[in-house]
C-alpha cells in the first residue's frame, strides 16, 4: 500500500518546540547579546545548531523522512543566511570557512548541472522521438516524461545520474508549462475521460490560498528589506516559485482528467502524483460507505479526491490484484487501493 508521511502528533509538535527554542536561543545570544561579546566560539556552536542539529531535527521529528536534495538545500540557505543575519558584524571573520565551504558546494552542483545538461542535449533528439511516440499510450504529461526518461536514459550507465535527477526536475518544468502557458495543453473529452475537481470545494480553497500567499510575499519581503536586502529577494523568489507550482498544480489538475482507454486507467492528480492501472490489474470497483467499514485505512490508500476545508469522502474504491507503482511529487510508492470521486469533464 501508499506509504504516506505520518506525521505523529508528539513529536511533530515536539521538532518545531525544540527548533523554536534553538533559533530564539542563538538569536538572543547573537543578535541581542545577551551573554556579552560574541566570540568565535560561540559563532561555531551557532554554526553547528543551524547547520546540523537544525536539519537532523527537522528530518527526524518533523517531516519524519529522508533528507532530499529539493529540501535540503533551501534549508542549508535559510540557516546560512539567518546566521549572516544575527552574528554581529565584529565577529563574521569567524564565519569564513562557512562562506567557503557554501561556494565550493555551489560551485560542485553548477559544474554538475552543467554536465547533465550536455549529456541532455546530446540524447535531444532520442528524447523528442520517445516523447512523440508514448503520446497515444501516455496520456498525461507526467507520466510521458518519466517514461521517456526511462526509455532515453535508463539503459546506459553514464545517464543513470540524469536519469534519477529528471523525476527532480519534471514536476518543477510541469509547473511552468501549467502556471504559464496553459494554452500548451487542452482538456480531453469524450466518453473515456473523467474530471476530479467539478462540484468540490476545492477551487475556493484554492483561491483562498493564493490570496493569503500573495499577502504573505509582500509583508514578509518588506519585513526582510529592514535588514537584509539579499534576504528579502531570496525569500521572495522561494515565494514566487511556491505560488508557481500552486497554480500549475491546479491548472494540472483541471486539464488531467483520469483517462479510460481500452487497456489501463491513467491518473495524475495534479503535479502531485500520477500512476498506469492496466485493466487486468484491477481486482474490483465497490462503492465507498466509511473507511471502518470497508477495512480501508484512507491515509494507506491512493486518494484522487479533492477536499474543501473539510475532508471529502470518495464515491467508489479500486481495490488491485497487487500493488502499483506511482511516482509521488519526485519518489516512488506503491499502493494497492485508490480512492474515487470523479464525474465527466
Amino acid at each position: 500500500m501508499e506509504k504516506t508521511i505520518r506525521y505523529h502528533r508528539k513529536s511533530f509538535y515536539g521538532g518545531l518546540f525544540f527548533i523554536s527554542l534553538l533559533l530564539m536561543a542563538n538569536f538572543l545570544m547573537q543578535k541581542a547579546e545577551i551573554t556579552g561579546t560574541v566570540q568565535g566560539p560561540l559563532v561555531w556552536a551557532t554554526m553547528i545548531d543551524v547547520m546540523v542539529i537544525l536539519p537532523i531535527v527537522t528530518f527526524t521529528f518533523v517531516l519524519r523522512r529522508r533528507p532530499s536534495v529539493s529540501v535540503f538545500a533551501p534549508l542549508m540557505l535559510l540557516g546560512a543566511l539567518f546566521i549572516h543575519w544575527i552574528v554581529p558584524d565584529y565577529a563574521k571573520e569567524d564565519l569564513m570557512v562557512m562562506n567557503y565551504s557554501l561556494v565550493a558546494i555551489e560551485t560542485f552542483f553548477i559544474v554538475f548541472e552543467i554536465s547533465l545538461l550536455i549529456f541532455f542535449l546530446r540524447e535531444l533528439p532520442k528524447w523528442k522521438q520517445n516523447f512523440k511516440e508514448f503520446h497515444k499510450t501516455h496520456p498525461h504529461l507526467l507520466a510521458r516524461v518519466h517514461a521517456t526518461n526511462q526509455r532515453t536514459f535508463s539503459r546506459q550507465k553514464k545517464y543513470k545520474a540524469f536519469n534519477k535527477l529528471s523525476s527532480l526536475l519534471a514536476a518543477d518544468a510541469a509547473a511552468v508549462r501549467f502556471a504559464l502557458f496553459p494554452h500548451l495543453d487542452k482538456v480531453p473529452t469524450g466518453k473515456e475521460s473523467f474530471s476530479y475537481h467539478k462540484n468540490s470545494e476545492y477551487f475556493g480553497v484554492f483561491l483562498m490560498l493564493v490570496h493569503a500567499m500573495l499577502i504573505e510575499i509582500i509583508a514578509v519581503h518588506v519585513i526582510l528589506m529592514q535588514y537584509s536586502h539579499t534576504a528579502a529577494w531570496v525569500a521572495t523568489t522561494l515565494d514566487f516559485y511556491a505560488l508557481l507550482f500552486l497554480v500549475g498544480d491546479y491548472q494540472a489538475i483541471r486539464k488531467n482528467p483520469l483517462i479510460l482507454d481500452e487497456s489501463a486507467v491513467h491518473i495524475q492528480k495534479g503535479l502531485r502524483f500520477h500512476m498506469t492501472i492496466p485493466l487486468e490489474e484491477i481486482k474490483g470497483i465497490r462503492p465507498y460507505t466509511s473507511a471502518e467499514n470497508l477495512g480501508v485505512k484512507e491515509k494507506e490508500a491512493l486518494s484522487l479526491t479533492l477536499g474543501g476545508l473539510e475532508p471529502v469522502s470518495p464515491t467508489f474504491i479500486i481495490d488491485l490484484e497487487e500493488e502499483i507503482g506511482l511516482s509521488f511529487l519526485r519518489f516512488e510508492k506503491e499502493s494497492q487501493k485508490s480512492l474515487f470521486d470523479c464525474r465527466r469533464p
